[in-house]
């Protein structure tokens, strides 16, 4: 017969157990259903390549459309291709349920994450500590704005956030334990964000902080070092199976790897010799970079496209600051909350990541994880002060309550209403008859994001965009040359895809390429994203 004891803590045992299950199965559900109750996400980047991109890909259009979603069309396609496939077989609301399913996974590594970084007593209390700070980290202006949308930084973020728990996890191993073990769980922690940078290039910044993150870790140095630089073998591993198989082929299309990003480095003759880089958000003085916490709280769009508050990365920074001071005059709590290791690294990735990130981007979208990290990183700092513990958990919680209740989202991503019932397709689009596809061309001009549409069009009609980020008719690149010809070799049908509110784009894209426009003869295009779109008949100048 058990003793009582014995049976009341596997009582507690299995009790806390099914908690940390009914709290790991309930969030991501909760984000789901957030995803549905929002109105559908129809954001700039969906309309011009997320929902293109794979589509081209899958039926092989490279080279027969010319850039249709400007740039963006030579971005890796692999993240889309799931989510356009399971469009064509799923309805509207059910996708986007399930891609916020996907994104509120985010909680439960924040959950394990802030269960290994904080010395939280394992009892229920500390188990709805570890729940509160983690859905804290889901509820920033940054992560609300992308729910059920296609962004994918959000997503992303489950590499880097996963990367981070399988070093923090193993403290006394990366401090002290067998270095050949250390160095393996050093190369998966970079596979993991590896995975993340080949998908999409700006987690690179995580990478920066996840791998020079282990140079401020506990131990010797030399020892450190390795575990650095194999971290960082590891990310290289994690870019080329994702990432590699598309920079070769940008190589061998276009002799430029990240193209068309850095031309100004690996001239392709198919772009200017130009950078291409989107530098509109990067601080332009030392004082704006110093600052730049504190300014993007108080104005959002230096940071970002749409308006929004946040406090949170501003706090974790100055609570950042706070304890550096503290354990630089070496005042540590004689009872830390948080455990020493987690604390170093996790700050030391924010702080690489973040500067890496204000270097390069200065987009907000791109620090995601970070902002999913700040209320760990502020409850971790306030852990090491050297103030009374009780004093210590009110701070903790005082914090953590501002920055969620002084969220507030002024803009979104642009999400229309819903159609009707379940059955609606993601994108909708009536496209008209034409009397010969195989010998129909269409040029999209202006610059608002149309190429969303191409999908519905039959696979024979060519999309060529002659002004975008890429070029314009009088650059003198390869793209430009191609173009040209293409139009000027075209015997059948061409029509100009435009927004009705800017018939003017053609009088400056088309010139140049010796077409008018015949406005009278315009047709709609109904779709669910933009009901503005129009079919334009286009005739050569004679």
């Amino acid at each position: 017969m058990t003793s009582p004891p014995l049976a009341a803590k596997t009582y507690s045992s299995v009790s806390l157990r099914l908690i940390v299950i009914a709290l790991c199965a309930c969030i991501p559900v909760l984000v789901a259903i957030a995803a549905v109750l929002l109105p559908q996400d129809t954001n700039w980047d969906l309309r011009n390549y997320h929902w293109y991109n794979p589509y081209a890909f899958l039926e092989g259009r490279m080279g027969f459309d010319l850039a249709p979603a400007q740039t963006p069309t030579f971005y890796n396609p692999l993240l889309d291709v799931p989510f356009f496939l399971a469009a064509q077989a799923l309805p509207a609301r059910i996708l986007s349920f399930l891609l916020g399913l996907i994104q509120g996974c985010n909680f439960i590594l924040l959950f394990f994450l802030a269960r290994r970084s904080l010395a939280l007593p394992e009892s229920v209390s500390g188990l709805l500590a570890a729940a509160a700070i983690a859905i804290a980290g889901l509820v920033g202006a940054g992560h609300i704005g992308m729910i059920g949308a296609t962004f994918y930084d959000n997503i992303l973020s489950l590499f880097v956030l996963g990367a981070l728990l399988v070093i923090v996890s193993a403290a006394d191993l990366f401090v002290a334990g067998p270095l050949k073990t250390a160095l393996l769980r050093a190369a998966g922690a970079g596979a993991l964000v590896g995975l993340a940078v080949g998908f999409k290039l700006p987690s690179q910044v995580f990478a920066v902080g996840i791998c020079f993150g282990l140079l401020f870790i506990p131990g010797p140095f030399l020892r450190r070092f390795w575990l650095s630089f194999v971290c960082g073998l590891g990310v290289i591993a994690g870019f080329l199976v994702t990432g590699g198989w598309w920079i070769a082929r940008m190589w061998r299309e276009f002799s430029n790897p990240l193209f068309p990003y850095m031309n100004d480095v690996f001239g392709s003759p198919w772009a200017l010799a130009e950078s291409y880089r989107d530098t509109r958000f990067l601080p332009k003085t030392l004082g704006e970079a110093v600052t730049f916490p504190f300014r993007f709280v108080a104005d959002s769009k230096i940071a970002s496209e749409i308006s929004f508050m946040d406090w949170r990365i501003a706090v974790a920074a100055v609570v950042l600051l706070v304890t550096a001071v503290v354990l630089v005059a070496r005042r540590q709590a004689p009872e830390p909350r948080a455990n020493i290791f987690a604390a170093r690294y996790l700050a030391a990735v924010a702080v690489l990541s973040y500067l890496a990130w204000l270097a390069v981007f200065a987009i907000y979208r791109y620090i995601t994880p970070l902002e999913m990290l700040a209320p760990l990183l502020i409850v971790a700092g306030v852990g090491l002060w050297p103030i009374a513990m009780r004093t210590r958990n009110v701070l903790s919680a005082a914090l953590l309550l501002f920055v969620v209740v002084t969220v507030r989202m002024d803009e979104d991503w642009t999400r229309k209403p819903w159609a009707e019932g379940l059955g609606g397709a993601f994108v909708a689009v009536t496209v008209p008859q034409f009397a010969d596809p195989a010998q129909t061309l269409i040029i999209m001009t202006g610059l608002a994001p149309t190429a969303y549409v191409i999908p519905a069009f039959p696979a024979e009609i060519a999309f060529l965009r002659p002004v975008s980020y890429l070029a314009k008719p009088d650059h003198p690149t390869r793209f430009i040359e191609t173009l040209k010809q293409r139009v000027n070799d075209h015997t059948g049908e061409i029509f100009m895809l435009v927004p009705s509110w800017d018939h003017d784009a053609a009088a400056a894209d088309l010139p140049m390429l010796q077409l008018v426009p015949d406005f009278a003869g315009c047709r709609k295009l109904p779709n669910n994203l933009d009901e503005t779109l129009e079919l334009c008949p286009l005739r050569k100048q004679s």
